[in-house]
Formats: structure tokens, sequence, C-alpha cells
């Protein structure tokens, strides 16, 4: 796995969890509350949420608002963690402003660090140009150059499942340092006879796909990637097609096992529903990869926060989700696992060639 592939953008396993996007950073907006005065705030970060009310002061004094991204993996070979900061500028443009590199970073007497709770040993993180780390920052509303993390490496954090991890954000000035704790999550372990493959994909067959867990994986993401390959006048294209089997799936048993099943008949019903129909067009089904993305108990807190308010008698308004001491973000651990190459039987690509679902999509 590359060092820290989930801080430019979202690893695909957690977009749910998110955003549903893989840029982090809210754009910009404008807050008029039926005044003449208008302020611009930018929030460089996730969940941030703003209301127009009567009692929005409009003219308090500035404050430093801390904004933090972290995802914490024992699979990862350097573990990268994003912080900002927010700010508040009356009569300007934000526009411009998210350009300028001093009104979202924070300068070099800040301080990043995290800590083995139980062992109480602190290890520094060193501030980093994340474009020359091979993680330029997605464009939008904000600068991209510069592209500041604050980075360890894995062999000198050296995280085990279980570990109680403190963040801790040191920015001086009389201000209180800022905090945020989470598990580390255990591997994933996919069970290998569940199904067995090649797997039988009867129409009304049930198929289990099931894994083992730790205790502090709570919330799931589990993906089939399809692999077809396309022939159309001589040209070979292969293509993967992304299955989603369960999404938000809370783990609620304490036996630290977890299972999604579907039919072979949604197996065939989704296929005939994400292919369409060509004159010509050869397709052959080369097999599928499972894929399960893991969060921690921060990631089902986030998930109640971001569903409070919703329904027909909910005001609109998703209030914001932060786990830190002061400020916004979140700070957790995540693990993910593949099951690579699974296959079919071959009763299940005569069904393929000739269901009633997929019999003209060329297989």
């Amino acid at each position: 796995m590359e060092d820290g592939p989930n801080i430019g953008n979202i690893p695909d396993g957690f977009i749910f969890f998110l955003t549903g996007k893989a840029e982090l950073a809210v754009p910009w907006r404008q807050i008029k509350c039926c005044m003449r005065i208008s302020v611009f705030i930018l929030f460089l970060a996730l969940f941030f949420q703003t209301g127009c009310t009567t009692d929005f002061d409009l003219e308090a004094p500035w404050k430093d608002v801390p904004i933090v991204y972290g995802f914490l993996s024992v699979q990862d070979t350097a573990h990268y963690i994003r912080v900002e900061k927010a700010f508040l500028e009356p009569d300007g443009d934000a526009r411009q402003i998210a350009r300028i590199p001093d009104s979202i970073y924070y300068d070099e007497d800040v301080s990043v660090f995290l800590e083995k709770i139980t062992s109480g040993r602190i290890y520094a993180l060193s501030r980093v140009e994340a474009n020359e780390e091979g993680y330029p920052r997605a464009e939008g509303p904000f600068v991209e150059d510069p592209n500041i993390l604050y980075k360890i490496s894995a062999d000198n954090l050296s995280l085990r499942a279980g570990d109680r991890i403190r963040l801790g954000i040191d920015r001086g000035s009389d201000l209180p340092i800022v905090t945020a704790e989470t598990i580390v999550l255990d591997d994933i372990t996919i069970r290998e006879s569940n199904p067995v493959s090649p797997v039988n994909m009867s129409y009304d067959r049930n198929i289990n796909f099931v894994f083992n867990v730790g205790e502090a994986a709570r919330l799931f993401d589990v993906r089939l990637q399809l692999k077809i390959r396309e022939e159309r006048s001589g040209q070979i294209e292969d293509n993967i097609i992304e299955w989603i089997l369960a999404k938000d799936l809370e783990n609620v048993s304490s036996e630290g096992r977890v299972s999604v099943s579907i039919t072979g008949e949604e197996f065939y019903r989704f296929l005939g529903g994400a292919l369409s129909t060509e004159s010509g067009l050869r397709r052959t089904f080369r097999g599928f990869d499972v894929l399960i993305s893991a969060g921690g108990q921060e990631m089902v807190d986030l998930l109640k926060v971001q569903n409070a308010n919703l329904g027909i008698t909910s005001s609109q308004s998703i209030p914001a989700f932060t786990n830190l001491s002061e400020g916004l973000g979140i700070f957790t651990s995540r693990s993910t696992a593949v099951r690579p190459d699974l296959q079919i039987t071959s009763v299940s690509f005569d069904s393929l060639r000739n269901g009633k679902f997929t019999k003209d999509l060329g297989f």
C-alpha cells in the first residue's frame, strides 16, 4: 500500500462515510442574514453548517479554529494528518483569500504530535510539502501550492491494533492544545470459504460474504469490483464495474463476524442494469474482487450526526460533526481488505450468456 493514501483523496471505502466527494474542503459561501453587512466564512474541512439566524454575530472577534483530517491504519507505511485553520474575513472576497497560504495554514511554530496513551510516549510529526510527497491537492477553491501536511513514518510510530492514540496540536500563543483520540483498528480477515471460488451464482442461491473484524471496527463498506473485458472492432478494453453491497453497515455484534448476502438473481439483475447492449460487442466476464473497508466508533458517531436531523419533520439543517476538543474535523482509524480474483462456475457462465437479464449483453 502506498504511503498515506488517504490525505489528498479519501479512500474509496470511506467516501460514503464523509462528504460523498474526494475533496475535503467545503466550497466557499457568502452568508447574508437579511442585512447589508456581509461576512465570508471559509472552512477548510468537512461538515460545517451555518444558518441564517437573527442572533448570528456578524462582528464577532476573530478566533483560531483548527481544522483536522486524519485516518490512521496499521496498513500504511506512513501516516499523514492534515491540519489547517478556518478564517473569518469581513468585507473580503473568500475566493481570493482561499488562495493565500497564510489564511489556511499555520506557521512553522505549530507542532503536531501523536501520543500512545497506554505508554505515554509522544511522537512528533514533521511538517512536509505534500506535492513533493506525491500527493498533490485537487484543484478547487484553495491554494494548491504549498500543500502542507504533517507526517510520521510507520516504522517510527509502530502502530498496533488496539492502540489508543491521542492527537495533539500545540498552537502556542497561550492557546489550549487541541486533542482527539481514536483506537487503531485490527486487520480485516475475509473468509475464503464464504463463498468458495468459483462461486455458484444460481438464480435462487444465497451467496454470503463473511469476514472477521476486531472489536474496535464499527462501520463497514462492502463492494464487489466486477471485471469485464469488452472487444469491439478488434479493440480490447478492460473495465471494472463497482457494485456496492453494503453501505454504512454498523456492526452491532460482539462476535467479530460480519456477513453480507446477495442472491444469484441480484447478481445478474445488477449486470443487466449496469451494462448497455451494443451491436457487435463481445464481452468476457473475468471474475471479481471483494473489497471491505472498516471505520471506528468515530465514523458511527459521524453517521448519527448526519442522520439526526433528516426526515419529514426535520429543519433540513445538518449539524457539524467533530471529535476534536476544539475546532472541526475528524481523527479516526480505518482498515481495508481485498479478496481478489473470485470466479464463477461454468453453470453461472451459461446463465450469464443466456439469462433473462444478461442475454443481450454479448457475453
